[in-house]
């Protein structure tokens, strides 16, 4: 969250296994590595995507949840992310709205 307040483009990439997943909604299929990689970029980075006063809870070692108001340049909406982190990287980012 910090690296996307700050909008640094190298720190939210380094935040990212190579083989992480994104989807949305709770029963939404996952993106492929190669295809979360492009989103990251499209969706993330290019729109200066950010959550404004995130909260978080830390469901177990490997799961956090964090939520707030995420907006990107055209787009905002509640957030509530879960998050899959495994050796210290995002291993997948479900977008439950």
């Amino acid at each position: 969250m910090e690296a996307m307040e700050v909008e640094d483009a190298k720190l939210i990439r380094a935040q990212f296994a190579p083989s992480a997943t994104q989807a949305y909604g709770a029963e939404g299929k996952m993106k492929t590595a190669k295809e979360t990689a492009k989103w990251i970029e499209s969706d993330i980075i290019s729109r200066q995507g950010k959550v404004e006063k995130p909260e978080y809870a830390i469901i177990d070692r490997n799961q956090v949840v964090v939520k707030g108001q995420y907006s990107s340049r055209g787009y905002t909406n509640k957030a509530d992310f879960l998050f899959t982190v495994e050796n210290g990287l995002i291993t997948s980012w479900r977008m439950r709205y």
